[in-house]
């Protein structure tokens, strides 16, 4: 499995190439953005049972991986668009 920052950082590549580079894409960035959800679900497990600094050092990795996720599903909706018009 990827690490979390190795996955931000090729959705982040994903997300500032040009929107041709994107469209040739799409299908890596749908996977990305799978991992992702599930890095969402594990760290949401991992935080109902971590209690005090770690349960803090789990949320900011969530607030992350939420905002991140977030993004890169906008820019997919908007490619969706693009390629069935």
């Amino acid at each position: 499995p990827m690490k979390l920052a190795k996955l931000i950082d090729t959705l982040t590549t994903l997300l500032n190439a040009d929107r041709r580079e994107q469209l040739r894409r799409y299908d890596e960035m749908k996977t990305v953005l799978r991992k992702l959800r599930r890095k969402r679900n594990e760290l949401l497990d991992e935080l109902e049972q971590a209690e005090g600094e770690e349960r803090e050092k789990i949320q900011r990795r969530l607030d992350i991986v939420i905002a991140e996720r977030a993004r890169g599903i906008a820019i997919l909706r908007e490619l969706k668009k693009a390629r069935d018009a």
